[in-house]
């Protein structure tokens, strides 16, 4: 990376630290955090405390309050996503894509699944209008723009449903993509196939388990089953999710579409060169103790003091853990090379379950491109990926992960993998989904 193209980076990072920075200042706990702490350091603050809890309370009950028509960013969503339809009335596009997506915007950097799918999308030449969530209706539109792309947050998103579905789209096919069963997106499926829409439900994660820990407290199963029911096609990320889908529904259309990395994933001129004294292990991404498994971690570093443990993310825990594990905080996705280049191997200690059964974690395709041996805690859907070890004992990790950190793959066999598993393969698995039509009679029948 040349000096520009790393001070463009920094600038991109610094802008992004500075967006959250003020979405904190805004959010209700840090604001709560502040009158709590007045009250108790000023006897003038605690006097005035009730008053200000009120007027706290008053104004998070206008930001529960959805954003009407009058509202401008309402207004722009409005407009925005006009001006796309009428270029692709316009025959800008051969097809259009509706994705529900439950995650957050898109913006300068890599994220989850549906994330990675519109921007493959994107670069194909397909627009996608994207639907996100925000914690708050006063948080601004994002900032980012592509050629093709328009953003709308699901509050707005829900209330121009009926617009969405009946606009003028000349000849273009329409895809509807729903990526997470929010209760009351069920009941738009059949006005969308009613307008031409063809419905997919891709189930990238168990939500019902993520539910469990917190995680996703929106969630009814009986509004997921009628999703997968209603969908004219259901693609799931793991082998276990399928057959669940199935189980649950009796479901037919229901298949797996695994995750994915981009071809152009590697920076150019990339180099893997382990360090050798002492060995390096790596780990990059999410740290939640909901399924990240910080005590097997600690007890498998506790055996294995010859190997230096590095974990970048968020949301590490507060607690006592072995010298050789470095927790070095999150990093920009383009920044993980400079890390990745110097280790032996790659571990996901998540907590085994249910959750982690469904799972098809982003991160090993990215081990796997930077050269990588993998070793992890039990999780199905990876069992026969290339140069990945899945065990369930803390016995056979250790065992497994002396055995990666000896282990120099076969870039061919890396390759080939990879080849079949980009995000760029996955655009055009979706899209061809729309050569099939909309499954008009499977929505009559429910």
């Amino acid at each position: 990376m040349n000096q520009n193209s790393e001070l463009e980076a920094l600038r991109k990072e610094l802008d992004q630290l500075q967006a959250e920075h003020q979405r904190i200042l805004g959010s209700t706990s840090y604001r709560v955090g502040r009158l709590l702490t007045g009250a108790a350091t000023s006897p003038r603050a605690l006097l005035r405390l009730p008053l200000d809890v009120m007027q706290l309370a008053r104004e998070m009950r206008a930001r529960r309050k959805p954003l009407g028509p009058d509202d401008e960013n309402f207004q722009t969503v409005l407009r925005n996503w006009q001006g796309l339809a009428e270029r692709v009335r316009a025959g800008e596009a051969k097809e259009i894509v509706f994705l529900f997506s439950g995650t957050t915007h898109i913006q300068d950097t890599r994220g989850n699944r549906p994330i990675r799918q519109t921007l493959a999308l994107l670069a194909r030449g397909t627009p996608v209008l994207f639907s996100y969530h925000r914690s708050r209706k006063d948080e601004p539109l994002p900032a980012f723009h592509a050629d093709g792309l328009v953003q709308s947050p699901v509050d707005i998103t829900m209330q121009i449903l009926g617009k969405i579905a009946a606009a003028d789209l000349g000849g273009a096919r329409k895809l509807f993509i729903i990526s997470y069963p929010l209760p009351g997106i069920e009941k738009s499926i059949d006005m969308f196939r009613a307008h031409g829409w063809t419905i997919v439900y891709d189930c990238r994660d168990d939500w019902e388990e993520f539910s469990k820990v917190g995680m996703a407290s929106w969630y009814n199963a009986d509004v997921e089953q009628l999703v997968v029911r209603k969908s004219d096609r259901v693609f799931c990320v793991s082998g276990p999710l399928v057959e669940k889908m199935r189980r649950q529904t009796g479901c037919s259309h229901v298949e797996l579409m695994p995750n994915a990395v981009e071809s152009n994933f590697l920076p150019e001129g990339y180099q893997h060169n382990p360090a050798v004294s002492p060995k390096v292990v790596g780990y990059f991404g999410h740290l939640s103790p909901a399924w990240f498994d910080w005590e097997g971690l600690a007890e498998i570093a506790r055996r294995r003091p010859q190997y230096r443990f590095e974990v970048i993310g968020h949301s590490a825990p507060s607690m006592d853990l072995s010298e050789n594990i470095d927790l070095l905080g999150p990093k920009q996705w383009h920044q993980l090379h400079n890390y990745a280049a110097r280790w032996s191997a790659a571990i996901i200690p998540f907590r085994m379950g249910l959750l982690a059964d469904g799972v098809d974690p982003i991160k090993i395709y990215e081990y796997l491109s930077f050269g990588l041996p993998v070793v992890s805690f039990r999780m199905p859907q990876i069992d026969n990926y290339p140069y990945t070890r899945t065990v369930e004992s803390i016995d056979d990790f250790c065992e497994a992960l002396d055995e990666a950190t000896e282990t120099v793959p076969d870039q061919a066999v890396i390759d080939a993998f990879i080849a079949r598993n980009t995000w760029e393969v996955r655009a055009e698995e979706l899209l061809s989904v729309l050569d099939h039509g909309s499954g008009a009679s499977r929505g009559a029948d429910i």
